[in-house]
Parts: structure tokens; sequence; C-alpha cells
């Protein structure tokens, strides 16, 4: 029965996933004294968001340095580990934007992303901001669908049955993966509940186990789902450290140990797809590229240089009435507030919308004004008076 471990976690993860705490322990290794007091503060916090209605899935532990959090999944809710018990430290009152979503550290700040929220399933990230106690959208990623992946020394490496991506975190701009993984996974469900991230591995669990080698792309799968007796056990705790797992039962009195490099005997390689069919796909792509491009290049300088002659001679209508109150203010520092006046959002509640509906204005302006001018209109920087605070400079970046 021990080599069977690994997949205990999956089977209580989708049988019991209400009472599932997952502590990503980076650190040294927290003692049993600790993490049971941490799980049972954890059982605490569910108990009383589950009694506001909000049905939780998933509890993760992060580690920013020496500090511990407590995010309940979906809730947008942030809680720090002081005095032996957890304090919210988040200010904002929205939630159910993101249920489901992938929780994890970069670089010092915690940050969500993906989920299902306002009706669909998305790939958005958000990072919270602790010294403001809210979350903020990183708006270059405001279009982009769900996805599965795991983290990388720069962001997250995102694949789903159509595409890989590589998304940056550090540069804030998102990229084609050329060594993306092959196999089309079937997306069930918006949500990163059944999956775990490694250091050197990605476990998820959709219609069977698979089991990713981040390093070489190579995908494993297994049909097994063992240890079904255990889903009667109800609350449990996750503890990842590195490769390994530990699953403790409900009193946290019993454990059970395993790595994953263990449990590879138990899983078969996933066939990658054949040469000849590599081969066939890259020659029509070429046949294709060598007659669409060169005319795709012809028509867009055409269009160009019609554009420009047109701009010089006529008045350009920007067709956005944002852009054409904004163009007044060139050269001006508006607050949040006078911004948000002239985008007529300033009455807009609760705040996380206002933002989100912020950052979706200005990315269209710049849009828009960049495509003529090759330049932002719109810069958002830090208030040289109160360094809590950000500004919007008009122009003359």
């Amino acid at each position: 029965m021990k080599y069977l471990l690994l997949l205990v976690f999956l089977t209580i993860s989708i049988n019991v996933a209400q009472s599932q705490v997952v502590y990503r322990d980076d650190g040294a290794l927290t003692d049993s004294a600790e993490l049971r007091l941490l799980y049972d503060e954890s059982i605490k916090v569910l108990d009383s968001t589950n009694r506001t209605g909000l049905h939780i899935e998933r509890l993760d532990i992060l580690e920013v340095g020496n500090d511990k959090y407590l995010l309940p999944n979906g809730a947008m809710s942030v809680y720090k580990w002081r005095n032996n018990t957890w304090h919210n430290i988040c200010k904002g009152a929205n939630r159910g934007f993101n249920y489901g979503n992938k929780a994890f550290v970069h670089k010092g700040k915690i940050y969500c992303w993906g989920g299902y929220g306002f009706w669909r399933g998305h790939g958005m990230l958000i990072v919270f901001q602790e010294d403001l106690g809210e979350w903020e959208l990183l708006p270059f990623t405001g279009e982009l669908d769900f996805m599965y992946g795991w983290q990388t020394p720069t962001g997250l490496f995102a694949f789903n049955a159509d595409s890989s991506i590589e998304i940056n975190i550090d540069d804030q701009n998102i990229r084609e993966s050329p060594e993306g993984l092959r196999n089309d996974f079937p997306i069930l469900e918006p949500l990163h509940w059944y999956e775990y991230d490694f250091k050197n591995y990605y476990l998820i669990y959709i219609t069977k186990a698979w089991l990713i080698e981040k390093s070489t792309g190579q995908i494993y799968e297994s049909d097994v789902v063992a240890f079904r007796h255990y889903v009667k056990n109800g609350k449990g705790m996750f503890r990842i450290f590195g490769d390994s797992v530990t699953y403790f039962k409900g009193d946290m009195d019993h454990r059970f140990d395993l790595s994953v490099k263990d449990e590879l005997q138990f899983f078969n390689k996933k066939e990658q797809n054949s040469d000849k069919q590599f081969y066939v796909i890259f020659f029509v792509s070429l046949a294709l590229m060598s007659t669409i491009v060169p005319m795709i290049i012809y028509r867009k300088r055409k269009r160009k240089k019609s554009e420009l002659i047109t701009s010089k001679d006529e008045p350009h209508s920007w067709d956005n009435k944002y852009l054409e109150a904004l163009l007044l203010q060139q050269g001006n520092i508006l607050s949040v507030d006078e911004l948000d006046t002239i985008l007529e959002i300033i009455d807009v509640i609760p705040a996380e919308t206002q933002r989100f509906k912020r950052s979706n204005l200005i990315k269209e302006i710049n849009r828009l004004y960049c495509a003529r001018y090759d330049v932002d209109l719109i810069f958002r920087k830090q208030d040289v008076e109160d360094g809590r605070k950000y500004v919007y400079q008009i122009g003359n970046e």
C-alpha cells in the first residue's frame, strides 16, 4: 500500500475538498506541533467563512520569508500568522472572482492566477499589495483564458489543449513557448484545486492523474486512484516540501510520507506525437507561411503607408470619448479620483470592480494611442508626496 501513497491526496482532494489545507513548506520543515496549530486555526477560518455562505474548496498556506499566510480559495481574504492565530489583513470585500485559482509566491509577493469568476473561466493574475491590504490586477494578463501550469523563475509556464505560453511577471509580458507541451489535455473545469506544484514535477488530476517532469516536458499518466477508505476521514492537511508530500489525517496523529520520484514506477509514459506527424505539420505550415506571410506583410505596409498619408492631411477621429477627453489633459498629472471622473467610473463599487474597469479602459486607450504615435498616453506612477498612492501622468513620458 505504501507505494501508491502519491495518489492518496488526489482522492481526498476530489471527494472532500472542502476540508483541504495545502501548505507549501518552502523553508526549514515545520515541526509537528506548529503544523497541528496551523491546521487547527485554518479549520476555524474555514468554518467561519463557510458560515457566510461561501463554500471554500481549499485553503493554501504560503510562506513569504519568515511569515506565513493563509488564503481561502475564492474568498480573496488574506490571513497572516501572528501570535499563533490567523489575522485577516485584506481590506477588500469582493469574493468569487477567482474560484479555483492557483495561489503562489513570486519574489516576496503573493499572487493568485486564474479560476472562475464573472461567469467565465479566466487566466488573469492578481497580486496582493500588503501595504494597502488590497488585490491589484496585472493588466497584461487581462485577456488570458484559463490554463494550467507551474511556477518558473520569472513567472509561470502555462498550457491548455491549444497552446503553451510563458507568463513573465518580471517583464510584464507573455510569449508563445516554442518548446511547449504537444499533448492535448481535456480542460473539464477552470479550476486549480486538483493540481500540485512540486519543485521538479507538476501533478494534475483531470480525468486521470498526470505527472509532468518540468525540465523535459515528459508526461506520465496513471489510472490508479488508491486508498479510497481515507475519503471517509474528512479533514486533513497536505504539506508540500520540494518533491515530497506528506498527508496528515484530520486528527493530525497519522501521517503518510512519500516522494514523487519513488512513485514514478506506477505511472506510464504518455507517448508524444510521432515524428511523422510532426514533420507533416511542419512542412504544411512552412508552405502556408511562404505564401500567406508575404501577402500579409505587403498589405500591412500598404495600409500603414495609407494611414500615414491620411494622418498628415486629415484630423484623426479616435472613436473613443475618454481618449479625446484625456488629450486635453496632456502634460498634467491626475489623481486616481480625477482619472476615474474622466473615465466615468468614480461611482463604481466595489473597489475591486472599479480597479478592473480602470485597468481595462487604460489598456484600450493606450492601445489606440500607441497604434498612432508608438507610445502610451497614460503612465501610472508612484505619488512623490505619498509613496502609498499612485497618480497618472498624461503624455510626455
